[in-house]
């Protein structure tokens, strides 16, 4: 198998005879990227006269720019960008995509699927999108982990352990990532105790009376109840009649 950057005849042959015969040196070809196409994006404010432009190349990636940038690079279908312009155009990129995680996380944590999902959006590279996560990993700045468990403290209290789950998975937390991180904050709060409390202020404020709801009215409750993810256990005490009931009050 040939050595990589040795597969072409004439680049081996350059380095071969190197230093042997000066007319058997070859000069390397120039790298050059081939733009496959070049799309307006049109945003919520299409009048502004400064748009921007997805610019896709013929390797498949793709990437979003001003208008003005693409214009004073000279991009345009079917043209071809040498690899020195292409480098420093991804490190523009790869600049521009941690200023935007700055100004994500600087506001609000974020799972790592729901990031990416923002610097795809704003029209960042893949391979740039990989490299800027990995980095925020390494920081400690991007945490699933810590994540999960931060969602699972602000909603203990509103939201069923259910919901909550289910919250999280969409969010791109792993199951295993879930149960850990309800299990920590099991330790330092009684989760249980939350959602009792939770059902009860549902029950008030529905209105719900446990000595005159007929069968028909305490099935209505119920079934709203588990639509929300209360455990159905926690439901028939609450709504039963039982000493659970009488400690409402």
């Amino acid at each position: 198998m040939p050595r990589k950057g040795f597969e072409k005849p004439a680049m081996a042959c350059a380095v071969l005879l190197r230093g042997s015969d000066p007319a058997c040196f070859f000069q390397e070809e120039e790298v050059l990227h081939r733009i496959a196409s070049i799309e307006q994006i049109q945003g919520r404010f299409p009048d502004r006269a400064q748009g921007r432009v997805c610019v896709t190349m013929e390797d498949g990636d793709s990437f979003v720019i001003s208008s003005p940038d693409a214009s004073r690079l000279g991009l345009e279908e079917g043209g071809e960008l040498a690899e020195e312009i292409y480098a420093g155009l991804f490190e523009s990129l790869r600049t521009a995509c941690m200023r935007k995680c700055g100004s994500l996380l600087g506001s609000r944590d974020y799972s790592v699927k729901r990031l990416r999902e923002k610097l795809c959006d704003a029209g960042f590279p893949s391979a740039v999108i990989d490299e800027a996560v990995e980095k925020l990993e390494r920081a400690g700045y991007l945490d699933d982990i810590r994540f999960a468990q931060s969602y699972v403290r602000s909603h203990m209290r509103d939201r069923s352990r259910l919901r909550i789950m289910r919250d999280l998975a969409g969010k791109g937390i792993s199951e295993t990532v879930i149960e850990d991180a309800l299990a920590a904050v099991g330790e330092e709060e009684n989760i249980e105790d939350a959602q009792r409390e939770q059902v009860i202020r549902l029950l008030k404020k529905r209105g719900f009376d446990n000595e005159s709801a007929d069968y028909k009215e305490r099935q209505k409750t119920m079934a709203f109840l588990r639509r929300k993810g209360y455990p159905t256990e926690l439901i028939r005490r609450l709504t039963g009649g039982g000493e659970d009931w009488l400690n409402m009050t």
